[in-house]
Parts: structure tokens; C-alpha cells; sequence
């Protein structure tokens, strides 16, 4: 399982800002417990919060157990990246990994 915030930075001439920030996000699956549902969207809503549900309320992305979990967003049009940030959360004790394809 994976479960992380994600924020893509992009460099322009005027300005560097988070190009993922509230666009539409997608993931593989969508993993549900006692909080709710944990959706893509968690990943790029500009919280950086690491405990996962926190006051019974989902705070991450995350998906349910499969072998090959992705994470997706649409920047809306061609986008130049110079920089991704992402933060694990803080309360895996599933050994959640956050694996990099380039």
C-alpha cells in the first residue's frame, strides 16, 4: 500500500509554484477503513499532514493492497518539471514504499 502527498514544482521565468496542486488525481484503487475513503485527491490538496487519518477524518491517499499501485495527476496541458516533493506518511507500519519511475 502507498499513501503519501505529492506536489509537483515547475520552474518558469516569473514564478515557481505547485503545478499539482487541486488538479484531478487518480489512482489505481481507493482504500476505505473507519475514517472513509482515502482518494487520489488527498495526495495534491496542499495539506502536508503524515498521519494518515487523523481525528477519525482520511488525511492521505492511499490505495488498497495490489501489486502495482499508481498515483496520477493531470497538470492540464504540457508542463516543463524540474522538481517533485513527495511525503510519506508517518504512521506506516505497512512498509509502504514510495517508488520513483522515471
Amino acid at each position: 500500500m502507498k499513501s503519501y502527498f505529492v506536489s509537483f514544482v515547475v520552474n518558469s521565468t516569473v514564478i515557481t509554484y505547485n503545478a499539482a496542486l487541486n488538479r484531478t488525481a487518480y489512482q489505481s484503487s481507493v482504500f476505505s477503513n473507519y475514517a472513509g475513503l482515502h482518494p487520489a485527491s488527498l495526495a495534491n490538496d496542499g495539506v502536508h499532514e503524515t498521519v494518515a487519518h487523523k481525528d477519525s477524518i482520511p488525511r492521505c491517499s492511499h490505495t488498497n493492497r495490489e501489486t502495482n499501485p499508481w498515483w496520477a495527476v493531470d497538470l492540464g496541458r504540457p508542463t516543463t518539471i524540474y522538481r517533485v516533493d513527495f511525503t510519506n506518511r508517518q504512521n506506516d507500519r505497512h512498509g509502504s514504499v514510495i517508488r520513483q519511475h522515471r
